[in-house]
């Protein structure tokens, strides 16, 4: 189990200032001086806020954060002695802002009556100065820390509106997954609460699986990129939260790209849908039925996995003849890493090769199914590989097949052994080798 420890709780501290005086307090804490730090560390507190206040109006002009910072000013001004103004602050913060709950404003509260105790001449029964131990002073820093300083200035609305706005500007240069969430994690949620997040993945929700406009359209997919990241980081509070907010959770649009989005998103977090309520069940069951999305991902309202791939394969047989592109290969990879799946897997990228309808097509659906998965073929999927290209002259006699096949040889060499695939099984196949008279 690791160790809680202060000086890397310290390292994030919002304000360069806030974190130098914070220094101050530890190093009174670990000198022994905890009366010091106690006195010390209301001060950074009630400092911080006030550099929280100021962020709120100068970032978005927050009028809650200007009235409350004017009416310290002037009690200040008509009291410079005073130190009334600081807990008012606390107080205004707590009530007039959402930078403080209920928990957070007690733990300050109780920090305040500490600091008071060691910072005035109170005496005890034997006329000893109050003299705080080490582990309620500890509690105190870890608290502020947690509760405070560590906490960026802003409101989940403020955020939400930053951050649509931010990565919609930045799309271009956030192109991949992997990208979106490196960006939004080191400047978003790498000090964001757990509360915060889920209320920007409850208001994503509804942007990316509700709502449908030109501003909403254009940014739909990097949108859903960090509603991804915020369900990974809260795999465990989510299902609780759309638990406690069903209907809101279950007011999904009724078709088109909101819910092909939603029908993606669940097939990652497969464990969500089970929550939400029968109508949405019933839309997101239609659109995987109905929709080229849905019929490529929707393995999680099928009695298997297998089913699912049953389905996949009967779909390309069919008279639809869907594209695939080797994203959508990748996703119905990715279902599950068991070796038999892999094996599955392979024969339904093997079918959407052996049923091309022309040589064009064939050449192309080579191109998309084989080479990128070929080294996931093991002898069961080579023979079914080689069968299909057996069984359709599209594929067998196209003049690409002979360079093509280069590869499929490859991976035979690899995990047969010396004359273990018999060649003379696949007379087509192994005539593009040059293997046949």
């Amino acid at each position: 189990m690791q160790v809680f420890s202060l000086e890397k709780m310290a390292e994030k501290i919002h304000y360069g200032k806030t974190k130098d005086y914070f220094g101050e307090v530890l190093s009174s804490y670990h000198n022994e001086n905890y009366r010091s730090a106690v006195v010390m560390l209301w001060s950074v507190a009630v400092c911080d806020i006030v550099y929280k206040l100021q962020s709120l109006i100068d970032l978005y002009g927050d009028a809650s954060a200007r009235k409350i910072l004017d009416e310290v000013s002037e009690i200040q001004k008509n009291d410079p002695k005073s130190s009334s103004w600081e807990l008012k602050l606390v107080e205004d913060v707590c009530e007039k802002t959402n930078l403080l709950d209920t928990s957070e404003y007690e733990n300050l509260r109780y920090l305040q009556k500490q600091r008071h105790l060691s910072a005035h001449p109170v005496l005890n029964k034997e006329r000893e100065l109050h003299s705080p131990n080490k582990e309620t002073v500890r509690s105190l820093l870890r608290n502020t820390l947690d509760d405070l300083l560590t906490k960026p200035p802003f409101y989940t609305q403020h955020i939400l509106n930053e951050l649509l706005s931010d990565i919609s500007e930045s799309k271009e240069i956030l192109n991949t997954r992997r990208k979106v969430k490196k960006y939004v994690v080191n400047r978003y949620f790498s000090r964001t609460t757990q509360a915060v997040e889920i209320n920007i993945f409850r208001s994503l929700w509804k942007i990316v699986f509700k709502l449908e406009n030109e501003k909403c359209d254009r940014n739909r997919l990097i949108n859903l990129h960090v509603l991804e990241v915020i369900a990974k980081k809260n795999k465990v509070a989510l299902p609780r939260a759309i638990q406690g907010d069903v209907d809101f959770y279950s007011n999904i649009a009724n078709s088109g790209e909101p819910l092909s989005y939603l029908v993606f998103f669940l097939s990652k977090n497969s464990e969500l849908y089970p929550l939400l309520n029968e109508a949405a069940k019933l839309k997101v069951e239609h659109c995987i039925v109905e929709d080229e999305v849905g019929k490529i991902v929707g393995w999680f309202v099928k009695e298997s996995l297998e089913k699912h791939a049953d389905d996949i394969e009967e779909w390309i047989e069919g008279d639809e003849r869907p594209v695939f592109t080797p994203e959508q290969f990748e996703n119905i990879l990715e279902m599950s890493d068991s070796d038999e799946w892999q094996e599955r897997f392979c024969r339904i990228v093997s079918t959407y090769y052996g049923t091309s309808m022309n040589y064009n097509q064939a050449d192309s659906r080579f191109q998309v199914a084989i080479p990128n998965f070929i080294r996931l073929f093991n002898k069961n999927a080579i023979r079914d590989l080689a069968h299909k290209i057996e069984s359709n002259s599209q594929c067998h006699d196209r003049r690409q097949a002979r360079h093509d096949y280069a590869i499929i040889k490859e991976r035979i060499d690899e995990i047969f052994g010396d004359g273990e695939f018999n060649y003379q099984d696949y007379y087509w196949f192994s005539r593009k080798l040059g293997l046949a008279d």
